[in-house]
């Protein structure tokens, strides 16, 4: 991987790692802040993409010179991962 990549996944981490943080706050907060099951869905939707980006990336960093097995892993993980937070909305 060269530099410039490394920048930038550890840039999207940061970032991820913001969004998260502040996320679970609103989530603590919520029996406060009174939000409803909609507000509550969205937060975790966006919280779960923010793990699922920087997981993924890293995580395909270290299966990409791997074998099929593991790659093949990889993908029916995260799309596990895409599918169970997107069925949020839906149940």
């Amino acid at each position: 991987m060269s530099s410039e990549n490394g920048k930038i996944l550890n840039f999207i981490a940061f970032v991820a790692l913001i969004a998260v943080a502040l996320l679970q706050v609103l989530e603590v907060l919520k029996p406060i802040l009174s939000f409803d099951g909609l507000v509550i869905n969205l937060i975790n939707t966006i919280k779960n993409f923010c793990i699922c980006l920087v997981v993924g990336i890293t995580a395909y960093k270290f299966v990409a010179n791997k074998s099929k097995g593991l790659k093949i892993t990889y993908w029916v993980s995260i799309i596990i991962f895409v599918v169970g937070t997107v069925l949020i909305w839906i149940v």
